[in-house]
């Protein structure tokens, strides 16, 4: 069987996403649907959850809390306790035995894409499709152990009528922590204007909502970061790489001095943290030196030098790494012979990993038209050359970027690990062949990289909620915060290939029951 590849950049899977909204205006529109008719239980207003039997994971001090009762009560954990006896319930209140199963808190995915669908290319005959697939996303995350997502870049006015679905109960969906659009410079990251895309974009995004600022000068940065803010960002995302990740295209427009200037001024001034997709040394200098809040992504032209990493860890800036996006998007499909220099065992056993992922049933994660048609776009890179995609209107990630992130990555990753920087966890899910729900696989692959259960635990819970600013809410199971978690039927400190695989998911007190949550028929 081929392996896979990607056909479209953030651009134009933005762009698919903008027009298959275009039709969202139109309730009427009916068509086959595979979002399951399932709405979670729960208690009323001031009545009590139990959950009883239970071995807590407390991932903020490493140990396991065992035949732990919990308690539930408006949407928050009132009480951990460890008692032996089935607790006094009341009328109203509800028990659940969790016999003996492990209780994690709720994950966190910190980098992701909601409005994307995961499309290589919009289909003009699947717009149904790509609209049932975005709705998809949310309820992919939540069975799947995730409670909260990071959206990085969304089409707006899209991503709000989906958040307040998800508030009303209309939608199963995670809690959405948003910066609304990309704030970029013209030309800068995602480098492809949706109107070179799709002659009905500018209609759609009337819709939408533009995915992005495209700033022209100070003056237009700085009315377009108002009105970006106002609907509700808690940060700012940034895009500081000069290079493209298109095949076939150089160089992009990057922030001058003074636009950097006034974003974090503007931030600090607004309370907005600051978010920058980095893969190059070059971003991550300037991102250092501006004080960043996070770095999203991983470096892949250069390794980190000792200097490079205290300047971060003094800075105290995290990093959300998305090594699971690397994956997916090194495509030696772009080769008649993977390059000697990307020929090691980490590299290899990547490529065997996302190979037979991405040939095995992937129903939970996305429509099966989507990824069919993902994986025959990935055959352009052979059918042109890299160097020729981009003339052709053919937007496809460079994967020798992505194979130099998985080349210096892991090194860069654990060095910062050893430094003491806080690292999250996030799977810029989204964008092509990377799919919602599977923060699973970024979680492994950190494990294979070298962190341990624990450690890895840790990323896609406390240390995310530190890093999207919400630790005193979710992230641990503590009296008084959020009532968050996932229940898994084996130790996760053990083992950490049943990431993926929850039996109960609660958020805010609700409780799913993930075995009746299926989109197939």
């Amino acid at each position: 069987m081929e392996n896979v590849s990607f056909k479209m950049t953030r651009r134009q899977l933005i762009q698919a996403a903008a027009t298959s909204v275009f039709v969202t205006g139109m309730p009427n529109i009916t068509g086959c649907s595979s979002l399951p008719g399932y709405q979670p239980t729960g208690t009323d207003d001031n009545k009590a959850l139990y959950l009883i039997h239970g071995n807590v994971v407390d991932v903020v001090r490493g140990e396991i809390r065992h035949n732990q009762t919990i308690t539930i009560k408006n949407g928050r954990i009132k009480t951990i306790y460890n008692y032996n006896q089935v607790p006094p319930a009341g009328e109203g209140d509800m028990i659940i035995d969790l016999k003996n199963q492990f209780v994690i808190p709720g994950l966190i995915d910190a980098h992701c894409h909601a409005t994307l669908s995961g499309e290589a290319k919009l289909n003009p005959w699947g717009v149904l499709t790509t609209m049932n697939q975005l709705k998809r996303n949310y309820i992919q995350q939540i069975k799947h152990g995730v409670t909260t997502i990071r959206d990085m870049g969304a089409l707006p006015n899209l991503l709000h009528d989906h958040i307040k679905q998800i508030e009303k109960g209309e939608l199963i969906g995670p809690r959405v922590v948003y910066c609304n659009s990309f704030t970029n410079i013209y030309g800068g990251h995602p480098d492809v204007d949706p109107a070179a895309i799709n002659i009905f974009a500018p209609i759609a995004m009337a819709f939408t909502g533009r995915p992005n600022l495209w700033f022209k000068d100070t003056n237009d940065l700085e009315e377009k970061m108002q009105i970006n803010s106002s609907f509700g960002a808690s940060f700012i995302k940034l895009t500081m790489d000069k290079k493209s990740v298109l095949c076939g295209k150089g160089e992009i427009p990057v922030y001058t001095d003074e636009h950097l200037k006034l974003i974090f001024d503007y931030a600090q001034k607004n309370n907005l943290s600051t978010a920058g997709h980095i893969h190059t040394k070059f971003g991550f200098d300037r991102a250092i030196q501006f004080g960043i809040g996070s770095v999203e992504h991983s470096i892949g032209d250069a390794v980190l030098t000792e200097k490079d990493v205290i300047a971060m860890a003094q800075k105290k800036i995290p990093v959300v790494p998305t090594m699971i996006v690397a994956q997916m998007l090194a495509e030696p499909e772009a080769y008649d012979e993977l390059p000697q220099k990307y020929r090691n065992d980490f590299i290899d056993r990547e490529m065997i990993i996302r190979r037979d992922y991405l040939h095995s049933s992937l129903d939970d994660y996305t429509e099966t038209s989507i990824h069919e048609n993902n994986l025959t776009h990935l055959k352009d890179y052979r059918k042109y050359g890299c160097a020729n995609l981009y003339k052709k209107g053919k937007y496809m990630a460079n994967p020798e970027i992505y194979f130099d992130i998985l080349l210096n990555g892991p090194r860069n990753l654990m060095t910062m690990k050893d430094a003491g920087i806080i690292i999250g966890c996030g799977t810029d899910s989204g964008v092509p062949l990377s799919y919602h729900g599977t923060l699973w696989r970024e979680m492994e692959m950190l494990c294979r990289i070298g962190l341990s259960n624990l450690e890895v635990l840790r990323c896609a819970t406390i240390n995310n909620a530190k890093i999207i600013g919400m630790a005193d809410k979710i992230g641990s199971l503590d009296e008084g915060e959020y009532a968050d978690l996932a229940v898994m039927k084996k130790n996760p400190l053990e083992t950490g290939e049943i990431f993926s695989k929850p039996q109960i998911v609660i958020k805010g007190g609700k409780v799913y029951d993930i075995s009746r949550i299926s989109f197939t028929a």
